[in-house]
């Protein structure tokens, strides 16, 4: 079992608490917060691994809580609460990794924390860099970095998403197939996140994101990462690393 820090966030003292409890009975080290400041300050400043947050804290959205966050924080961050809807997506825009409406079984918010707590594990061992033309994808810090000195962050969620379009290089990929390997569910309900993930990411390395030269779409089909000659040539190695993992 990967134990780890996590923050509960919530205005509901008993929710925090009931959440805590569970949470310690797998293991976890938990801080909570009961105030959107508290939420940002921990979660921003503090060497905390996983953010739980309510989708509204102390009367501020949680999609206004990632937007503070994520320029300072690539912490693993899941939302439950309110209906799935806008909600869901204004926080998956703002750079949530997962969320879980209500009303919801306390288990399976468990299991989408350990599921979280996995992969950003996983992720975190990777050491090598996926070098592309103008710029490159560090691996063991979740940045791209370039062209010149710009450096932007990855969130789990894009990480994730990354990773497996860069194992799987110039081969399409279903957006049920990706979004399955990353959501770790059947894949159904999570494609307009994905597609939400896909927008981030070609902000972040693309250098035209409305002219994607890196991560495709394929029509009627999901994506393809275009690894460009260089690239492939340089990371045959970690291509084949992946590929083992996987």
């Amino acid at each position: 079992m990967n134990t780890c820090r996590i923050v509960v966030a919530s205005s509901d003292a008993d929710g925090r608490g009931e959440l805590r409890a569970a949470l310690e009975l797998e293991g976890h080290r938990l801080a909570e917060a009961a105030t959107a400041i508290q939420t940002i300050q921990k979660a921003c400043n503090e060497p905390h691994d996983v953010l739980v947050m309510d989708s509204i804290v102390e009367g501020i959205g949680a999609y206004e809580l990632c937007r503070a966050i994520r320029p300072k924080s690539n912490l693993g961050i899941i939302v439950w609460g309110g209906e799935r809807g806008t909600m869901a997506i204004d926080a998956l825009n703002a750079g949530a990794d997962d969320y879980i409406a209500a009303p919801f079984i306390l288990a399976e918010l468990l299991a989408r924390v350990r599921a979280l707590l996995r992969r950003v594990t996983r992720s975190a061992e990777r050491d090598r860099q996926i070098v592309l033309l103008d710029r490159a994808i560090d691996l063991k810090s979740h940045k791209i970095k370039g062209p010149g000195s710009h450096v932007a962050h990855l969130t789990p969620k894009e990480f994730l998403v990354l990773q497996q379009l860069v194992k799987h290089a110039d081969t399409s990929l279903t957006h049920q197939s990706l979004a399955q390997s990353v959501w770790q569910r059947d894949g159904a309900g999570e494609v307009e996140y994905l597609r939400i993930v896909i927008k981030q990411l070609r902000r972040k390395l693309e250098p035209d994101p409305e002219n994607p030269r890196y991560i495709r779409t394929e029509r009627a089909v999901g994506y393809r990462f275009h690894m460009p000659r260089a690239g492939l040539s340089a990371n045959a190695e970690f291509s084949y690393e992946l590929s083992q993992a996987g």
